[in-house]
């Protein structure tokens, strides 16, 4: 059957919208969701302790998470921000969710404010780079300019800090220093990942936009693209850059404080144009963390924004934003009737499948040091029951966190699959949660390869990815996933219930051509280049990474000096064919066409 929902007249819009098509694939089975802390068993300790209010005001905003396969082994890692007390923190997966420490190793060795954090391959080199939004000095009160940080990863050994060279370090340059993200985005389309800079006090000019002129350096186009004036006033917290409609012109969507937030359509010809609120979005009042979901599988891509709800009915805390898209670039909030206006003092929101039964969850990270927010928990609302509505499932999900848990991720703690948390506590500790749901569906992963010199960065940003089995289709969008404080990793994760098989898997690339798979197998992780290109670990050129380029690689092992030995199983160019060289041939593991 069919799920409506007669919208009230007040809204301003068709009095009938479909919520969720009949077609949504069945759920296999799982009844409940469920979550196993295991920060100590992964090896991870971390605390984030930051200055108190009276050295740096909002001091309590910081908290940053990348995610990421930073050294190449195929399994994602964890970069947290220091915030002051200490630098800045690398730990290693090993591939089975066990983490080292890789800090010293890795050069991070400056102890500063750094607060937000983003990361993906901004010069194109196959090695995923981290750029991180600084307040400057820690013994500086209320901080200093010019110590915004890139790190070039160096072939997955170690981090390079190259922002002064690529003219980023000094980007809030105001008297009183807060940023709050650093957020790689390709919003001119030239794929080059680009670079975007908030800050939440308005004094230090903080929002910037820089252009990557696919060089190892930027230019701040914030005046000369007409971003200025409109951004200048924001309190801001996150943006994500995606291209909303599908017009391959990607878009802006910028989070910010007491009714700042921006909605900028790309307008095609290098210009952007703020529609909201006249669109439909940012009625969210304290809007702070932001997630990109296609909420009822209509093929167009609606906005979570999570904020701030006071029980008073406060008119400046109003709660979230739950935009759904009706129309290119026209929204309805949905918050309210969906049940996800209210989840506290909601910073960081991720939308992911946790049960794998083809619909996404949505987690907030929550909570504040005032009175009606102390003790709050992090949150987890489900879909599942596929009328639209959500439903708080916290309670006995396993989830039993509550801190003031600025920044939040998903990703895949052990390569089995599914989607596992990380919570980063302003003033505490980091935690990890094991997914553990029983009886959960099928899933896949997608990683993307890219085209730079025919305008698809690395890691395929801005590409549009759908799965269709009969005919329901999931979509998901490569934007980095950003939200407060965080980014990544570079996959997307789709859940199919009980179907074993997915009819059809097209990748929309950001330049317009499309790739199209049929009949993919569930329960894997697959990667897919773009038209002409070559897949890593395709040792044999013939569109497939399988058991003959597997049987190549094994006959070249060990060192490459020898000119009588082949090298192309060295897949990481450091002269010997190794288990680093086999990881990655096994995680590209996946047919192409």
């Amino acid at each position: 059957m069919t799920g409506t929902l007669r919208a009230k007249d007040a809204w301003g819009v068709p009095s009938t919208i479909l919520l969720l098509s009949a077609c949504v694939t069945n759920s296999a089975g799982a009844d409940e969701i469920r979550f196993t802390e295991i920060t100590e068993l992964a090896g991870v300790e971390f605390a984030l302790e930051v200055p108190d209010d009276a050295w740096f005001p909002n001091a309590h905003f910081f908290g940053g998470i990348g995610l990421a396969d930073f050294d190449g082994n195929g399994a994602t890692d964890i970069y947290f921000t220091g915030g002051g007390g200490d630098h800045d923190t690398l730990f290693l997966n090993d591939g089975t969710g066990h983490f080292t420490d890789a800090s010293e190793a890795w050069g991070l060795e400056i102890i500063d404010l750094s607060c937000g954090v983003g990361a993906g391959d901004l010069d194109n080199d196959g090695w995923i780079d981290i750029v991180v939004a600084s307040a400057g000095d820690v013994a500086t009160q209320g901080g200093s300019v010019g110590n915004y940080r890139l790190y070039r990863n160096i072939n997955g050994t170690r981090f390079e800090n190259i922002a002064q060279m690529a003219g980023v370090n000094t980007v809030a340059t105001g008297p009183v220093q807060h940023p709050t993200f650093a957020t790689p985005g390709d919003f001119n389309a030239d794929g080059h990942l680009d670079l975007l800079y908030g800050a939440w006090q308005v004094e230090a000019e903080g929002n910037r936009l820089f252009i990557n002129n696919g060089n190892g350096t930027f230019t701040d186009v914030t005046r000369s693209m007409g971003f200025h004036d409109t951004l200048q006033p924001a309190r801001s917290f996150s943006a994500s850059v995606t291209d909303m409609d599908g017009d391959l012109h990607p878009d802006i969507l910028w989070v910010a404080d007491f009714n700042e937030s921006r909605y900028f359509r790309n307008n095609g010809d290098g210009t952007f144009t703020n529609i909201c609120p006249t669109n439909g979005t940012c009625d969210d009042t304290t809007a702070m963390g932001s997630a990109i979901l296609d909420l009822n599988q209509d093929g167009r891509l609606d906005w979570l924004v999570s904020a701030i709800w006071y029980h008073q009915e406060k008119d400046d805390y109003n709660g979230n934003g739950l935009y759904m898209q009706i129309a290119d670039h026209e929204y309805i909030n949905m918050a309210a009737p969906f049940g996800l206006l209210d989840s506290g003092w909601s910073w960081s929101t991720i939308a992911a499948d946790l049960d794998q039964d083809g619909l996404e969850e949505i987690v907030i990270g929550n909570g504040a040091r005032y009175p009606d927010f102390i003790d709050e928990p992090e949150y987890i609302f489900s879909q599942k029951h596929l009328n639209g509505l959500f439903y708080n499932v916290t309670s006995g999900s396993g989830l039993d966190l509550a801190c003031e848990a600025t920044s939040a991720g998903s990703l895949d703690l052990e390569g089995d699959g599914d989607l596992d948390l990380v919570f980063i506590c302003n003033k505490g500790l980091a935690h990890i949660y094991r997914n553990d749901t029983p009886d959960a569906g099928s899933w896949l992963q997608v990683e993307l390869g890219g085209d730079p010199e025919n305008r698809i960065p690395s890691n395929g940003f801005n590409s549009r990815v759908e799965a269709r089995i009969g005919t329901n289709v999931q979509t998901r969008y490569m934007d980095g996933r950003p939200s407060y404080g965080a980014s990544g990793p570079q996959s997307l994760h789709f859940g199919f219930g009980d179907a074993t098989v997915i009819d059809e898997l097209t990748v929309r690339w950001i330049n317009g051509e499309v790739t199209v798979l049929e009949s993919v197998a569930v329960n894997r992780r697959i990667t897919i280049v773009p038209p002409g290109k070559v897949m890593t670990g395709d040792l044999d050129q013939n569109g497939t990474v399988d058991g003959s380029d597997l049987t190549t690689l094994l006959g070249q092992w060990g060192s490459c000096g020898d000119a009588d030995q082949p090298c192309t199983g060295d897949l990481n160019e450091d002269g010997q064919i190794t288990e680093q060289d086999l990881a990655t041939l096994l995680d590209c593991w996946s047919t192409s066409p």
